[in-house]
């Protein structure tokens, strides 16, 4: 076992971030809190395979985009965007202030509320324009671009060659690029 690993304190160190990480994508308490408890599992067993060459919490964290990656194609269903943006943060307000009403950390200004409904108009668009997409060009484009999985791990986890995704990619960026162009551009 790596001595530089102490799982006794993976759950008090980094549960409340993979929690918020996964409640995030999945909108769901219960399965945000399932997500966690595979991926600490999961770590715990592979915690031989972990070579420091990142922090345990960046590790974690790709554990658990895998989990979220096998959590939606268990669900048979297109991961949409709307699923990975949290557009509404007010039912996570306990996170910016502290029980007598004091920020935790106070944010950065406010958004100037015309550029805020264009961002608001924009996703739609786009979620639009993703919907359209074939489900496997939707699915690859979402793990590289939204997820950030490098072209080796969407081979792995999607049973591709390199060169059926960068095809997968190329004609998904050229139908988003088309249909932004109509819908958002023009």
């Amino acid at each position: 076992m790596n001595d530089g690993l102490n799982t006794q304190t993976w759950l008090d160190e980094h549960g409340d971030y993979l929690f918020s990480y996964a409640l995030l994508r999945v909108k769901d308490t219960h399965v945000a809190e399932d997500l966690v408890q595979e991926t600490l599992l999961a770590a715990v067993t592979a915690r031989n395979t972990f070579s420091n060459q990142s922090t345990v919490r960046t590790w974690l964290t790709g554990i658990l985009k895998h989990k979220l990656i096998d959590h939606f194609r268990r669900q048979g269903r297109e991961i949409v965007i709307a699923d990975l943006i949290d557009q509404n943060e007010d039912d996570h307000l306990d996170r910016f202030f502290e029980a007598n009403g004091r920020w935790i950390e106070k944010p950065e200004a406010f958004p100037d509320p015309e550029s805020a409904f264009q961002q608001k108009q924009f996703w739609k668009v786009f979620q639009d324009c993703l919907s359209g997409l074939k489900p496997r060009q939707a699915e690859v484009f979402l793990a590289k671009e939204i997820h950030g999985m490098s072209n080796e791990e969407i081979c792995k986890h999607f049973s591709l060659n390199p060169t059926n995704v960068w095809v997968l990619m190329h004609r998904a960026r050229l139908s988003l690029h088309k249909c932004l162009k109509i819908h958002w551009i023009d």
